[in-house]
């Protein structure tokens, strides 16, 4: 009796918060959408000294990110394959020490690149570009160059490939707030490119499938 009370409890505790979860994306759709429909960016004076640096003619800020962390392709130290062939010999006058003769045959492998942290600092989003500012590094990223962007599946950064830059950047941002940094990336390019209207539709048809709940699973017979 106690175990089936104790299942029952878990059951229920676990659909509160299956229908919390569902009930707070709902309401972060709603509120993307209507910043989807209606935000063009902030200009002025307020918009300059919100993101710390000097916005371009006709540039409206979109987001400031404190605390976000630069992304940057790195390749760890290599290793080699292979054994040391040779001899080693007693260097004269040295107990003990031992001088090896002869070439080391073996491969230098090097380490592939990985996307690794770099620095720490502001990540800000207008209708022309992203721009992060760190106390070690600089990058900026202009739409007019963008060739992709990539949300990380597994982690909370994305990638910004510009055609300015060989490797691909990205920044890492707080798992918290990752939907409304998502999102934000989304709508500033959106913006700059005139597809306002092609977000509204994305986000109108996430809100009706948020709405309509996930399928029922099948009864077995």
């Amino acid at each position: 009796m106690f175990g089936k009370k104790h299942r029952a409890a878990q059951q229920a505790a676990q659909a509160a918060a299956a229908a919390q979860h569902a009930a707070a994306h709902v309401a972060l759709l709603e509120q993307c959408l209507e910043q989807a429909r209606t935000f063009d960016g902030v200009t002025g004076t307020d918009a300059e000294a919100a993101s710390l640096l000097p916005l371009k003619k006709n540039e409206r800020l979109v987001l400031v990110g404190q605390g976000a962390v630069l992304v940057e392709p790195r390749r760890a130290a290599g290793h080699w394959e292979g054994r040391s062939q040779g001899v080693s010999v007693p260097v004269p006058g040295l107990r003990g020490v031992r001088y090896r003769v002869g070439a080391t045959h073996g491969t230098y492998v090097q380490a592939e690149e990985a996307p690794t942290p770099i620095d720490t600092g502001t990540f800000t989003l207008t209708t022309t570009r992203a721009v992060f500012v760190g106390p070690k590094q600089t990058r900026e990223w202009d739409w007019s160059k963008l060739l992709g962007i990539t949300h990380a599946a597994d982690a909370p950064w994305t990638s910004i490939a510009v055609s300015n830059r060989q490797k691909t950047s990205g920044v890492l941002y707080d798992a918290a707030n990752e939907d409304v940094v998502r999102f934000n990336i989304d709508l500033a390019v959106a913006l700059y490119r005139g597809e306002r209207a092609a977000l509204v539709s994305q986000l109108e048809a996430e809100l009706t499938a948020a709405h309509a709940g996930p399928p029922a699973a099948a009864s077995s017979p």
